[in-house]
């Protein structure tokens, strides 16, 4: 399996029956949440990594945000660039290695777009972001907990996806952290495979991963009515804010 797995796991199938699937309804309550929590107004600069089809960050400017958003794949930018007002402005790269410049208001990190990387990589992004925002600015990161996936631990999964049998095999590594996976895709044209190692994160270990970079911690949830985050909590919500020394 290739350290790059990340840039085959993401294809149509995967936008169309994933993040291209989610309702502008459910979009719009996403994008309110993030107006509420980042303090944004019309004319707010915001960064939007992993931007995928640009789903937040269109809706971002059409409430009059200035978005910058970042993806690998060129495909998915492009329907962004597509369908987003001129205040959203997409760039194709690796966000490792994008100069994606400093000022920003707010960032973001939506639907577990993140831990694709190694530990020191993952770390290395996030200090970009610190970079990124503007003294005071905010960071949400929205990702699994890894503690609920631990305590709803599945080696296998089976479902019927758009019609095709989708058959998902995990292996959890306790000294990395890693959910090693294996998904096949049966169809009448074959089978497609997809394999990778996504790094998961305790709510505990990316609070301390961010404060040690500079960021102040400011609140977790659970969901979209700002619930607290709880052990049971599936994606949380994490919310800091740049500080400089």
């Amino acid at each position: 399996m290739s350290s790059e797995w990340f840039v085959d796991l993401y294809d149509e199938f995967r936008m169309r029956t994933g993040f291209g699937s989610v309702s502008a309804e459910q979009t719009s309550k996403e994008v309110d949440f993030l107006c509420d929590v980042l303090a944004l107004d019309a004319g707010s600069k915001v960064l939007d990594l992993f931007c995928g089809a640009g789903r937040h960050a269109i809706e971002l400017a059409r409430r009059g945000c200035s978005v910058t958003g970042v993806e690998l794949n060129a495909r998915y930018a492009e329907l962004a660039r597509q369908a987003a007002p001129a205040s959203a402005d997409f760039l194709v790269g690796d966000v490792r290695h994008v100069d994606f410049g400093t000022g920003f208001d707010a960032a973001i990190i939506m639907f577990h777009s993140f831990g694709y990387f190694s530990d020191s990589e993952d770390r290395a992004v996030l200090e970009k972001i610190h970079h990124a925002l503007r003294p005071g600015g905010r960071f949400l990161i929205e990702i699994l907990n890894r503690d609920w996936l631990l305590a709803n631990f599945s080696e296998r999964k089976e479902s019927i996806v758009d019609g095709i049998t989708v058959v998902e095999t995990r292996q959890f590594d306790p000294l990395t952290s890693r959910n090693n996976f294996r998904i096949e895709r049966h169809s009448a044209d074959g089978v497609v495979v997809k394999e990778g190692s996504w790094r998961l994160y305790s709510p505990h270990e990316m609070k301390n991963f961010l404060e040690a970079i500079g960021f102040q911690f400011l609140s977790a949830y659970s969901n979209l009515d700002k619930a607290p985050l709880e052990r049971d909590t599936r994606l949380m919500r994490l919310l800091f804010q740049s500080v400089r020394p």
